[in-house]
């Protein structure tokens, strides 16, 4: 309460508004006028409602904080925002469906609940205003707009999505071997075994024991958590387009059978954590100074290694290009954007339409990304007479990044700058914009994850058949099967049901296409 009270002083000062604030439980009608820069309120404050999940650390408060006070005034609006633990989310939205009065505006992460309650008539078709508002029409591609959505209907903003995650080397353990740092196109995934055999086996961390791996796996993920080893043998990231037909991973026999006796012999020469069947995390290992490569992000990276130079001062991941596969196969995981979407409940009327529209369209503009992404000037960062920036006690109190929580958590536009605030340090800025533009040059998309949620069979099937496919790809792995057994688990897949979800997926895929 302390900090949200200092916060609230610092607005106030920083717009030189007392009347209103005084009070944090006042009704902010009684505030008129707009922030600088406002093209004029409108004359009828609209109440907007938003329920939004939230994840670490919760959501804010209440609704007086600076920012939602700033687009209040600016958009002459009153913005209540219910912040809902992720975990509880999808429960919480059923009930309010339950209730027949849907909010205002929702971020909806399933695609099953989208669908469900789009053909129930839930929300609002977009379709005849989005060219009223071209900053928020051109945040995705048309075919990321139309995803998941009837012909001719926009139900939901798309939120944009990109590849963040690539293959981590420690850097310091190639210099101790005498290992140069791969080159880009000499990264090719039998490069990658050498080196990471080299990692396993001659003692990188200097301790004389034989406790260090290559690479590790999650033993509860189709990917294993490596997507860019399965990329390199041509496995699908879930689904791949083939001819005009959408194809599972769970049927390219020749493709598992190449990657199942890399991964079966990595196991067997100790290059593969030997605890890979059990791990749910790996993370930790990375920063335990056990692991040769790692698949993460900028962000993750360096938090990382400062976690590591505890233990090893020297130590440094240095960022790769997945590794090359075959015919020049390879891949980072990549989401698809359009598949989470912000959607407006459709009974409201024009002019609250037309008010949070004005508003999502300055939400994605590059003020709305200054405003939403580093807060208030004078609030929760300064300027410096240097010209740097810095951010004030009372962020620093609250914690980077909870100012963004609008930006991060509901929506966002294109600009791959997420994680980077007007005070981040230089290198760190560059460091992010080149990550992300790098694992951007790979993409590895699953391509049916936006038709997925209408197979029935696979609302019905998927899971069990997934787990039943993953069980024996690990037990291969582990060697406990030969290789050539995932035929019988193909086999398997397709006779349970299998067959049914490539029929479904594929028909739904088809219709929109």
């Amino acid at each position: 309460m302390k900090k949200t009270a200092l916060l609230m002083l610092a607005v106030c000062m920083a717009w030189g508004v007392t009347a209103g604030c005084a009070n944090k439980n006042e009704d902010r009608s009684a505030a008129s006028g707009s922030p600088a820069g406002s093209e004029g309120a409108q004359t009828e404050k609209v109440k907007i409602d938003m329920v939004i999940a939230s994840w670490k650390g919760g959501g804010w408060p209440d609704n007086n904080h600076p920012i939602i006070q700033y687009i209040d005034k600016k958009f002459n609006v009153d913005l209540q925002i219910q912040w809902v633990p992720n975990a509880n989310f999808v429960e919480k939205l059923n009930v309010i469906a339950a209730s027949g009065k849907m909010p205002d505006v929702i971020r909806l992460d399933s695609p099953a609940l989208f669908l469900k309650w789009a053909n129930q008539g839930a929300f609002l078709d977009l379709q005849p205003y989005l060219s009223q508002y071209p900053t928020l029409q051109k945040i995705a591609t048309p075919e990321e707009w139309a995803l998941l959505n009837p012909q001719g209907k926009i139900y939901g903003i798309p939120i944009y999505e990109t590849a963040q995650n690539t293959i981590y080397a420690r850097a310091d353990w190639l210099d101790k071997l005498g290992i140069p740092l791969p080159k880009d196109d000499e990264f090719t995934i039998g490069k990658f075994y050498e080196i990471a055999k080299a990692f396993a086996t001659q003692d990188p961390d200097g301790n004389g024991k034989p406790d260090t791996y290559g690479f590790s796996a999650l033993g509860n993920a189709m990917n294993l958590g490596m997507p860019e080893l399965q990329a390199a043998f041509g496995i699908a990231n879930g689904w791949k387009e083939e001819g005009g037909e959408l194809i599972p991973a769970q049927t390219q026999s020749k493709e598992w059978k190449a990657y199942l006796g890399f991964m079966q012999k990595a196991y067997q020469e100790g290059v593969l954590d030997k605890d890979f069947v059990t791990n749910t995390n790996f993370n930790e290992k990375y920063a335990q100074g056990k692991i040769g490569f790692a698949d993460m992000h900028y962000q993750f990276s360096r938090q990382t290694t400062q976690e590591l130079q505890k233990i090893a001062p020297n130590a440094e991941f240095a960022r790769l290009s997945p590794p090359i596969g075959e015919g020049g196969a390879r891949g980072n995981s990549t989401p698809s954007s359009g598949k989470i979407k912000v959607v407006l409940g459709k009974d409201m009327d024009d002019q609250k339409r037309d008010r949070i529209l004005e508003l999502l369209d300055w939400w994605v503009s590059a003020e709305g990304e200054d405003v939403l992404k580093n807060g208030i000037e004078g609030v929760h960062y300064r300027k410096g007479a240097d010209g740097a920036y810095e951010m004030t006690d009372a962020l620093k109190a609250e914690g980077e990044g909870r100012q963004s929580l609008m930006w991060n958590w509901i929506l966002r536009g294109n600009t791959n700058t997420f994680n980077i605030y007007k005070w981040s340090a230089p290198e760190w800025a560059q460091g992010m914009e080149q990550s992300i533009g790098d694992a951007r040059k790979y993409p590895y998309r699953n391509v049916a994850e936006g038709y997925l949620p209408s197979s029935p069979a696979y609302a019905e099937k998927g899971s069990t058949l997934g787990d039943k496919f993953l069980k024996a790809v690990v037990e291969i792995i582990a060697g406990k099967k030969p290789v050539e057994s995932i035929d019988d688990a193909i086999a398997e897949w397709k006779s349970g049901g299998g067959d049914q979800i490539v029929q479904e997926v594929n028909a739904a895929y088809k219709a929109h296409s």
